[in-house]
């Protein structure tokens, strides 16, 4: 048999480990070049975005770091917006760029909708607020209900941030209990639950792969929290199984976000949320999606596609059309804790804000204009610029995987597809940083993730495509 090494034949073994340096010599290659090609990048784009650069300075005196949104800062400073219309942003220093970005995913028939600017015209002069109701929350409310069936009672309120807060009280309200449970690395607003385990640093301090930590990500957050929020792993049955069982006398409630789009856009196995929906129901917890990006994976949201119905739900950009609002609602009788028609409501909730005329328009123009056609339509537009993607990082010999779901899609720079948080936090952030920048100095706007709206036609995917290619080319 010859000579054996760990099980196999000692030619086999020596042929693995020269196929596995290679690899690597490859790979060092590919990110040497890939950090010299950055630095140019970073030099250009400064130069040519002078008046983002001093504008980031004078913000720094009256915004902590020029910041008041932490997600869109970019070093060395970010790309300052004038103004958008259709599938384009115009910057401050007079470039006009593709955008892929859409205000993060709220801005699905793209920028300035000649129909979305007329309805916000219109009653911007019969009112911007009041404190009386109005006919336009129930149309929305009405038509939100049709959509998801799910959702058989609903309240508005101004962020998404807020819904999640709220679906979460209300959960505890109604089961009794004080835990709940999310996964990890997830992203559900800043409110103290949801900033628990969001994209923690890897390490030894989140614990097993199958039975995760809860770790703070902010600071200020009450010390309760880490024990009231309970931390479960993506697409593990079996350990979430066994997590929420253990939980089960104290689990009011299981939030989830159906495509993990904050935690790496690692997509569900098959089967896995219907094992949630099952785990919860046994537990006596309420299951709550997150679709306030999902939702435009289909018409009816990531419970449509996936064929699963949640006990609660939290809904905002697209459903308000590109202004601040937000939703959540769900089972009639969890929802009953908001009803005030016969004494003081279990649950006070105010909000100058809530239903705001200009939320409720935007968000009809929006929501109508989404039919099951138009929906088809950006669904296949988007897979036709994944698989290109695939392509081109195929053919250039990069390990990518291009990974799409209704108008969304990522690329992973990452020999694997990710199945959870942990996996997709090993991207390699360096080709990211490099694709972004080389896109940008090529009119393209957009992140590792990117969304496709309503105005986007086949030549913009081919102008994409066409940077990508461009950008690949110059690395050899």
């Amino acid at each position: 048999m010859g000579f054996m090494v760990r099980g196999k034949s000692y030619i086999l073994w020596v042929v693995e480990k020269n196929i596995e340096r290679v690899a690597m010599t490859q790979v060092s290659t590919l990110r040497q070049a890939v950090g010299q090609a950055l630095e140019g990048l970073v030099v250009r784009y400064v130069e040519n975005h002078v008046r983002s650069g001093e504008l980031a300075e004078r913000a720094k005196a009256s915004l902590p770091g020029g910041n008041t949104r932490t997600g869109v800062y970019m070093p060395p400073f970010p790309i300052y917006v004038e103004r958008g219309e259709g599938v384009y942003i115009y910057d401050t220093d007079g470039h006009r760029l593709l955008d892929f970005v859409n205000n993060n995913t709220a801005l699905i028939l793209g920028h300035a909708h000649p129909d979305v600017v007329e309805a916000l015209q219109q009653q911007a002069a019969r009112g911007t607020a009041f404190s009386r109701p109005l006919v336009l929350e129930i149309e929305l409310a009405e038509l939100l209900c049709q959509r998801l069936p799910s959702l058989e009672r609903l309240r508005f309120c101004s962020s998404g941030t807020e819904a999640v807060v709220q679906a979460l009280r209300v959960a505890k309200t109604f089961t009794g209990k004080t835990k709940v449970a999310k996964f990890e690395g997830a992203y559900h607003g800043v409110g103290e639950h949801a900033m628990i385990s969001y994209v923690p640093p890897l390490g030894d301090e989140l614990g097993a792969d199958d039975r995760p930590r809860s770790v703070h990500s902010s600071t200020g957050l009450s010390p309760a929290m880490s024990e009231e929020v309970v931390i479960l792993p993506f697409n593990d049955a079996e350990a979430c199984a066994r997590i929420i069982a253990e939980n089960a006398d104290d689990l009011a409630a299981v939030i989830v976000d159906p495509l993990s789009t904050g935690a790496g856009f690692a997509l569900p196995v098959d089967g896995f949320l219907t094992r949630l929906r099952e785990m919860t129901a046994a537990a006596g917890a309420l299951l709550v999606f997150d679709e306030i990006i999902s939702l435009r994976a289909s018409r009816g949201g990531a419970q449509e596609l996936f064929g699963v119905r949640p006990d609660l739900t939290c809904l905002a950009k697209v459903v308000a059309g590109g202004t601040p609002g937000a939703a959540f609602g769900g089972r009639a009788d969890v929802m009953e804790a908001y009803d005030p028609t016969e004494g003081a409501p279990q649950i006070p909730h105010s909000g100058t804000y809530n239903g705001n005329p200009l939320s409720m328009v935007a968000g009809l123009v929006v929501l109508r204009a989404l039919t099951e056609e138009v929906c088809a339509d950006l669904e296949a537009r988007t897979q036709r610029l994944a698989q290109g993607l695939q392509e081109l990082f195929d053919t250039a010999g990069i390990a990518a995987h291009a990974t799409a779901v209704g108008s969304l899609f990522r690329i992973h720079f990452m020999a694997e597809k990710p199945r959870n948080y942990r996996q997709a936090a090993l991207n390699d952030g360096l080709v990211s940083r490099w694709l972004f920048f080389s896109l940008l100095e090529r009119g393209i706007h957009w992140g590792d993730h990117g969304n496709v709206s309503t105005p986007l036609e086949d030549v913009h995917v081919d102008a994409f495509l066409a940077a990508v290619e461009e950008a690949l080319e110059s690395l050899k």
